[in-house]
Order: C-alpha cells, then sequence, then structure tokens
C-alpha cells in the first residue's frame, strides 16, 4: 500500500522541488498530494490539488479548505504536512484532530514563524503585518506548533529558539531545503556578473536598500554588473529607484525558475533580508560557486562562515558595511577563489539532497511499509 502524504502550502517551484524530491527519494512506496494555489513541477508520484471551477470563488485560501479536508479524509492518508504555522498548520491541526493524523510543520521562515510580535514585518505574512495584535497571532502560532509531532527546522539558531519556548528537543528535527548538485554546480565560463541578488521584491528582502549598495558600488567601481533575478508587489517602486539611481545600463533584471545559469555568470552572491530561515537561493548560488554577503539573521550562520565560505553581516550594517565587504571579493582574485570552493564544498557536504534523504529515511521509519 502507498504511503499518503498531504501536504499544504503555497511555494514557487524551486523550494517545492528542493522540498519534495529528497522526500520522494527516501522511500519508494511514499505518494504526496499537494494542496495549493495552483500547479506545480512535473513530479512523479507528486499530485496537485488546487481551486478550480467553483471552488475558486470561494478564494484562494477558502477554496483549498474544501479540497485539503477531502484530502485529509482520504482513507489512505498516513501523514500531513504544511511549511507555514499561519495560516497552513492551523488548517491541517484543525482538519487532523478528529482523523487523529499526525502533523509535521516545517518552520520555512525559521524561529521567525512563531517570534514576530515584536516586528510584525519578520513574519512574511500579511494578516499578520496588518493586525494591530500580533501578539494574538503569535500566541497562536505557538498554540498551533505544539501540536505538532514533528517540527523541522532550517538551522541551530531556531532549534535554540524553541528550546528556549519550551519545546521538547525530541520534536524538533533539523531538515530543510537541500540543493540538486545535478542543477547547482560551479561552471567553466565567463563570469560577467560581478554581485547577484535572487529575492523577490518584497519590504523584507530590502530592495530599494539593496539598490542603494549597488549604487554605492559602482560609485567606488564602476563597471560593476549586477543582476537581480525576481519581482514582487514592490515592482514599482524598485523601477523607480533603479531609474533613479541611474543603474538601468548595469543592472540586469528579470523573472525565471531557471536560475542556475545566472548564478554560473556570477561572484558574489548579496542578501539584505531583514528575516530568513535558511535561504534556498543562497545554498543554490553557493553550489555554483559564488560567495555570499548575507544578513545575520534566522540559520544564515549554519551556511555564511566568515573568513571561510563568506561575509555575514548584522541586519542593521551600513551601506558601507556592505558595499566593502562585497568589494574585497571583486578586487582580490585569490580570496574570492579561495572562499568559492569553500562555499561549494559545505553545500555539497552538507546541504545536497543527499543530506535531507538520509533524514526522511530516518523519519519515515517510524512508519511501517
Amino acid at each position: 500500500m502507498a504511503f499518503r502524504i498531504v501536504i499544504t502550502t503555497t511555494l514557487n517551484d524551486n523550494l517545492f522541488h528542493a522540498k519534495l524530491v529528497p522526500l520522494l527519494r527516501a522511500r519508494p512506496d511514499v505518494e504526496i498530494v499537494v494542496v495549493s494555489d495552483r500547479s506545480g513541477p512535473p513530479l512523479e508520484r507528486v499530485k496537485w490539488v488546487w481551486p478550480q471551477g467553483l471552488w475558486k470563488r470561494l478564494g484562494r485560501l477558502g477554496g483549498r479548505l474544501p479540497l485539503l479536508m477531502r484530502e485529509m479524509y482520504h482513507p489512505d492518508t498516513r501523514l500531513a504536512m504544511t511549511y507555514n504555522v499561519i495560516p497552513h498548520g492551523l488548517f491541517v491541526v484543525l482538519l487532523t484532530r478528529l482523523r487523529r493524523l499526525p502533523v509535521y510543520l516545517h518552520f520555512i521562515s525559521g524561529e521567525a514563524e512563531v517570534i514576530f510580535a515584536h516586528n510584525p514585518l519578520v513574519s512574511g505574512n500579511r494578516r499578520v503585518q496588518h493586525s494591530k495584535h500580533p501578539q494574538r497571532w503569535e500566541k497562536l502560532a505557538r498554540w498551533v506548533a505544539r501540536r505538532a509531532k514533528r517540527i523541522c527546522v532550517p538551522g541551530t539558531n531556531t532549534a535554540a529558539a524553541l528550546k528556549r519556548l519550551g519545546f521538547k528537543s525530541e520534536t524538533i528535527i533539523h531538515l530543510h531545503s537541500t540543493i540538486d548538485p545535478q542543477r547547482f554546480f560551479p561552471g567553466d565560463g565567463t563570469r560577467d556578473i560581478d554581485i547577484l541578488v535572487a529575492a523577490q521584491l518584497t519590504e523584507r528582502k530590502r530592495p530599494l536598500y539593496t539598490l542603494d549598495i549597488f549604487y554605492h558600488i559602482l560609485q567606488r567601481r564602476p563597471g560593476t554588473r549586477f543582476c537581480w533575478l525576481g519581482d514582487g508587489p514592490l515592482h514599482a517602486e524598485f523601477a523607480a529607484a533603479r531609474d533613479r539611481l541611474g543603474l538601468q545600463d548595469a543592472l540586469l533584471w528579470t523573472e525565471t525558475n531557471d536560475v542556475a545559469p545566472y548564478y554560473r555568470r556570477a561572484r558574489v552572491f548579496l542578501l539584505c533580508s531583514i528575516r530568513e530561515g535558511l535561504s534556498l537561493a543562497c545554498m543554490e548560488a553557493m553550489g555554483c560557486g559564488l560567495v555570499p554577503v548575507a544578513t545575520d539573521c534566522g540559520d544564515m550562520v549554519d551556511i555564511v562562515h566568515n573568513q571561510k565560505t563568506g561575509t555575514l553581516l548584522p541586519v542593521e550594517a551600513t551601506i558601507e558595511e556592505f558595499a566593502s565587504a562585497i568589494l574585497q571579493y571583486l578586487d582580490h582574485e585569490k580570496l574570492w577563489s579561495e572562499y568559492s570552493r569553500n562555499a561549494c564544498e559545505i553545500i555539497a557536504q552538507e546541504h545536497s539532497f543527499d543530506s535531507a534523504e538520509k533524514v526522511w529515511r530516518e523519519l519515515l521509519k517510524s512508519f511501517p511499509e
């Protein structure tokens, strides 16, 4: 009999690929049903369910609830999972109570899944950000999390934060997005992009602040080439800032799921987020040989090691500090080459599909075949 897992979440195709492939490889009898807002990447043993026809009239979330209930109550379903606590984790916990299904919650945003009342912006959730009572949402998120059989965390900081909140060590599992080494590897072509960013245009990614860093670098190092992969709700503001700063000719801006060819053309990966879990984009870039300069948030410290794989800066670091950190790699080829090799190695050894597959194999042993 198939081992049927029902997942509900909203992710981009790269994240779906990174999350699902190691799980599918861990057991040949695994079959996954994903209830989302659209179809995802074609994968064997994965069924995509999303609101269509009449269900669409209930909205993005409302249309999914009856579909999720149907899949949860299928007699062959043995495990329920989601990658966000609010709102998806709440739905899963409530719907599985009568069926007594085990729930695995994946903290894709790290500790910000349950610690966000102090700054709702880090939650990445519009309902929380616009709420007058974010502390109530935070309390609800913790209630949901405490009802999960397993909490899969992206790294050491998130695990430590949960333990401080009183979560039991045995419920916390280190399991996060990993990269496909067949897709993300260094090439031997010309690296004609100096600095690359792969991020949505949202407030927590600080795209306008990042453009100011680009401008500052261009003043110090004329001819520097930039690339931004991604779009989002701040599209108009981003375009206006790019034009105001005169970056049109220096910046390649596009949106694509086929990011690896761009990574192999670039030298430095820049991440200015105020909140991350463990950035998949950063891991993909490092796997392709980019040296990361990133903010010290979430679990980024697990892959960005100062004086070894890249530079980790405080979230409140100045534009000048970001620029200086980046320029040391662009202006010193030997240093860049050393850190590039180190970045590739840590991703290949600790953050590729094989490592996640190994964790899944152990986790699923508790479910007899």
